[in-house]
């Protein structure tokens, strides 16, 4: 008599075994989300922007004209100067980022023991599928003198200040 049979048909029932166990560990393990396209282009929106304000931070000078760190330093903090964009050489660099897109800065940071938010950049009314990213910066007295911006900061002290970028697309 033969087993060879036999033997086939038990190693083709435990690799059916195998493979129906691997797969519900898999499916079970494993959460599969997929966004709506809605929610998938304010991801997009999302990360595009935190890219822009984290290139403007980090890259060299050879690649930018000034960081993110020298832009906001050297803010002369004049409310008037808004509709002309209280930050020419940031609204620039942010232009040429992030082509084809609107988008508004705002600066927060602690004076007085009081929160203040100030808008710095205003290219009109975001629209509801706005998003927002933010990066922080730290000032010091050295910085802000090398920037000739109008910051007043003590030679001992650390100003942080939060650079919220609103996008969204036209």
């Amino acid at each position: 008599m033969d087993d060879k049979a036999q033997l086939h048909t038990l190693e083709g029932v435990a690799a059916a075994i195998l493979i129906t166990m691997t797969l519900v560990i898999i499916t079970q393990s494993a959460t599969v989300i997929t966004p709506q396209h809605e929610m998938m282009l304010d991801v997009q929106l999302e990360q595009m922007a935190y890219d822009a304000l984290t290139l403007l931070d980090t890259a060299p000078s050879s690649v930018t004209s000034t960081n993110l760190t020298e832009c906001v330093a050297g803010w002369d903090m004049n409310e008037s100067n808004i509709q002309n964009n209280g930050l020419p050489s940031l609204d620039k660099q942010l232009f040429l980022l992030l082509p084809g897109y609107l988008y508004n800065v705002d600066l927060t940071y602690v004076q007085n023991e009081a929160l203040v938010t100030k808008n710095v950049i205003v290219n009109g009314d975001p629209t509801e599928d706005s998003v927002i990213a933010s990066r922080t910066v730290m000032l010091t007295n050295l910085s802000v003198d090398a920037a000739h911006g109008a910051w007043i900061i003590a030679s001992d002290e650390i100003k942080v200040v939060e650079v919220r970028l609103t996008l969204w697309q036209i």
